[in-house]
């Protein structure tokens, strides 16, 4: 009788030092091929800059990035020419890098002396292909600018400015034919100008001091040309500082579950963790700055004319039960869960009440809309845009011309509302201001309407 183990399986076979060689051959060999198989390719190198090479500055801002996936860069050289003057912004040699980018205004500051007029730009790249001759596939790229280090002109018109912190304003200035830009800078907030029909040189802007910068922010027109120069204007201020409310909002397992499950079956980017107190805190904090952050970017489609007719409307008959800039903290189970600023004015009459247009405009949103639920926006030009939540059921679409009184649907308390109520909000640029000023006929003409007249 044979033992199994014996009989199936022999011993292990060894491997010779020959068969040992061999193979450490054909691995060698192996990446031979493969290496030279990839230098004998004949893709030249790419190269791309980062905007267009029309006009630069005095402090000009451009990039260039070079990239070969096949061979690897070998060789780069970056050279300007003014005049008679040529001068090697970058030559160096690469270690078969499959990518490299170069800050070229940066360069050109530190590495020549920038004198209005024309100038060229070339950029040659050559990577480790040896198809051609073993000199590598090459690309070169000029580019014929001008240096324009001139400052656009620009002056201020409008005279004294008197500013709420959490309000709005109005600038009016002019500028040089050259300024592609221009607007006003309030601390982080950019609020650009549009031009006036009568004389495109002379622009107004619609800006606002957000309600939780400081009273102090530097408030600044600004005028940028083509090749990135810039003007700055100051312009005669005076800030009223505001005092915001602070509440307790506290918040039960009831409320979590009226309002976490509807915001779920409509919002796609919340996880849903089991734990309503945890989705609600997601909801109240994320979905509300991304609902925010789509307001602002639809305010960047915003025409450059006023849409709007006089003063704005509060929705009729209505209370007041929550004002602009509420500092809420959401108190759940004794504890402190989270904390946002409630930017717009919370108006009651009955249930299901019509809401009306607070002002002539374009519907841009009519949907649901995160913790707004049924929501609509009016884009009154500008910029400016009026938000409408909570909604039952709304009566307008996207693209809509809306007049002021139409009904866009009825109240309700959708997304994160405990009654039936109006959300009304205005956001300039995306920046939320106080309504307050905009439903007040006196103002608008004060602050808006007359500086313009006295442009016109």
């Amino acid at each position: 009788m044979t033992r199994f183990g014996k009989e199936k399986f022999g011993p292990a076979p060894r491997i010779s030092g020959t068969g040992i060689l061999i193979i450490v051959t054909i691995v060698i060999v192996i990446g031979l091929v493969a290496w030279t198989y990839r230098r004998w390719e004949g893709q030249p190198p790419e190269v791309k800059f980062d905007r267009d090479v029309n006009a630069l500055g005095k402090d000009p801002a451009l990039s260039v990035s070079i990239s070969d996936t096949g061979s690897g860069l070998d060789r780069v050289t970056i050279r300007l020419k003014q005049g008679e003057t040529e001068v090697a912004l970058v030559d160096e040699t690469l270690s078969q890098a499959p990518s490299q980018t170069y800050d070229v205004g940066k360069l050109i500051t530190e590495k020549s002396k920038v004198a209005e007029g024309p100038a060229t730009l070339t950029v040659t790249a050559v990577d480790h292909g040896l198809l051609r001759f073993f000199r590598g596939n090459r690309t070169e790229i000029a580019r014929d600018f001008k240096f324009d280090i001139t400052p656009p002109v620009l002056e201020v018109f409008s005279g004294q400015h008197y500013i709420n912190q959490g309000g709005s304003e109005c600038v009016v200035y002019r500028v040089s034919d050259d300024v592609e830009v221009s607007g006003v800078q309030a601390g982080p907030h950019f609020f650009p100008g549009f031009p006036l029909k009568s004389d495109p040189k002379v622009r107004f802007a619609l800006f606002a001091l957000a309600y939780d910068l400081p009273a102090d922010t530097p408030i600044r027109v600004i005028a940028r040309d083509a090749a990135g120069n810039e003007s700055t204007a100051g312009f005669w201020q005076k800030v009223f500082p505001k005092k915001f409310r602070s509440r307790d909002i506290r918040i039960d397992n009831s409320f979590l579950a009226k309002v976490v499950p509807e915001i779920l079956s409509h919002t796609k980017n919340v996880q849903d963790t089991g734990e309503l107190i945890k989705v609600f805190v997601d909801i109240n904090s994320n979905v509300r700055r991304q609902n925010h952050a789509t307001i602002a970017e639809l305010s960047k489609s915003s025409p450059g004319e006023l849409l709007w007719n006089g003063g704005f409307l509060q929705l009729s008959n209505s209370q007041v039960e929550s004002v602009f800039a509420d500092r809420r903290t959401y108190v759940y189970d004794g504890q402190k869960v989270d904390q946002q600023d409630h930017v717009g004015f919370d108006l009651s009459v009955v249930k299901h009440y019509p809401i009306e247009a607070a002002n002539d405009g374009k519907v841009v949103l009519a949907e649901y809309f995160g913790i707004y639920g049924n929501t609509v926006l009016i884009d009154h030009g500008t910029g400016l845009l009026s938000l409408y939540g909570h909604m039952s059921s709304i009566d307008v679409k996207a693209g809509q011309p809306v007049k002021k009184k139409d009904v866009l649907g009825r109240s309700g308390e959708t997304g994160l509302a405990a009654g039936d109520h109006l959300h009304f909000g205005l956001f300039l640029h995306g920046v939320p201001v106080d309504p307050r000023e905009w439903w007040d006929s006196k103002w608008i003409d004060d602050h808006v309407l007359d500086r313009l007249k006295e442009t016109l």
